[in-house]
């Protein structure tokens, strides 16, 4: 095996940071509680809420909250990395600022299939460190190119819908495969090898990282199905969802989205049967959370996610203007929150890259805390999430 290439530091050097958690609209900061989720399942600030495997108690306090300093060194790409590299796929010649190619045979190791929506590529770090991105499913500019990928990417996000698994996370397996056979041979081992994507993209991610063990952290993904033979055990994955949001929202481990998704079960119950691999990082507000329930309601008489993700054309004739009025509200929540916007803002990241600075970074609507976590590693990230509310 070849030796590894040393690490180059983007900025020169590794500085510690501390950010605080504040919410711009309430001037509430929020504090954690380990409890049982309340049974009414209502989403106000008056009653423990419980989302996944998260649960908060919510008070005002006149104090800021300060989060764990990040470690001088980091095992992981930062949040910042993750989600420009993300995102970098949603634009023509996108390339995530500090980072460079990873080259085999003086090319690019990339994934590209139109028939099912499936795109990646591959990059090496300023940590010096291999990180698939793999593309959302409308591909944003790449739309205009190649508008076959995207109808692709639609079909696959119906078997998702159906809680199955995609052609495209198939393939995007079958590529992590290749990364990690050409990236041993350049002195990179799986633990210096992450997985990142946005939408589809981020459900790919987390399929890629259930069969493999690869860390990393999704943007915006759905739960996948239960897989108790795969290799990953989900320690160093992490899925940032938006409260609100219909399409990351769509599993059995996140309150809200019932009936239209599974029944609900915590993480520390098991999750239910369409979970997302790896723990939650919730960000957002409630109220948005309350408006997705109160849509899956309406659309519940279409689809039930109990049923395997079956149509019921009988339940939907017979209640069309409650299933259109559910419909019509769920795409203005994907709008909203399913957009990169929600992720920069309540993240505290910063687009790097011109071309992300005006598009796709600033499309969507964030509410909710403002986490300065962008410098997180993996491991930070889901420490904070241990210790403070990360939604309001």
């Amino acid at each position: 095996m070849l030796a590894r290439p040393s690490a180059h530091d983007a900025d020169g050097s590794a500085l510690a940071t501390t950010s605080t958690a504040f919410d711009n609209n309430k001037g509430a900061v929020m504090s954690k509680k380990t409890s049982l989720w309340a049974s009414d399942g209502l989403f106000d600030h008056s009653d423990i809420v419980s989302l996944g495997n998260f649960t908060y108690v919510h008070t005002l306090k006149s104090a800021e909250v300060a989060p764990p300093q990040q470690t001088a060194s980091s095992s992981t790409p930062t949040v910042s990395e993750f989600l420009n590299g993300a995102i970098s796929e949603y634009v023509l010649g996108g390339t995530p600022d500090g980072m460079r190619p990873f080259l085999v045979d003086g090319h690019q190791l990339t994934l590209h299939n139109s028939l099912n929506g499936a795109t990646a590529h591959t990059w090496i770090t300023a940590e010096n460190q291999v990180l698939i991105t793999y593309a959302g499913t409308t591909r944003g500019e790449n739309l205009l190119i190649d508008p076959l990928s995207t109808a692709g990417g639609l079909l696959s996000d119906l078997q998702i819908l159906g809680q199955q698994v995609s052609s495209a996370q198939h393939q995007s397996l079958d590529f992590a495969h290749q990364v990690i056979e050409a990236a041993a041979k350049q002195g990179y081992g799986t633990q210096d090898i992450f997985v990142t994507g946005h939408s589809l993209g981020g459900i790919s991610a987390e399929y890629v990282a259930q069969q493999t063990g690869l860390g990393g952290i999704s943007f915006e993904a759905s739960g996948i199905p239960r897989d108790l033979h795969a290799v990953g055990q989900g320690g160093n994955f992490v899925n940032v969802v938006t409260l609100g949001d219909p399409v990351a929202n769509y599993s059995s481990d996140i309150r809200g989205e019932q009936p239209f998704a599974p029944s609900f079960v915590s993480q520390a119950e098991g999750g239910g049967s369409l979970p997302h691999y790896g723990s939650l990082f919730l960000i957002g507000a409630q109220a948005d959370q309350q408006d997705l329930a109160e849509a899956a309601a309406k659309v519940g008489h279409l689809f039930s996610g109990d049923n395997g993700g079956q149509v019921t054309p009988v339940d939907a004739a017979l209640h069309p203007v409650s299933v259109t009025a559910g419909l019509a509200e769920a795409v203005r929540l994907i709008a909203e929150f399913h957009l990169p916007a929600a992720e920069y803002t309540n993240l505290g990241v910063t687009p790097t890259g011109g071309f992300l600075d005006t598009l796709p970074a600033h499309i969507g609507t964030a509410h909710g805390p403002v986490l300065m976590v962008g410098n997180y590693s993996v491991a930070e990230l889901q420490a904070f999430a241990e210790t403070h509310a990360t939604f309001g």
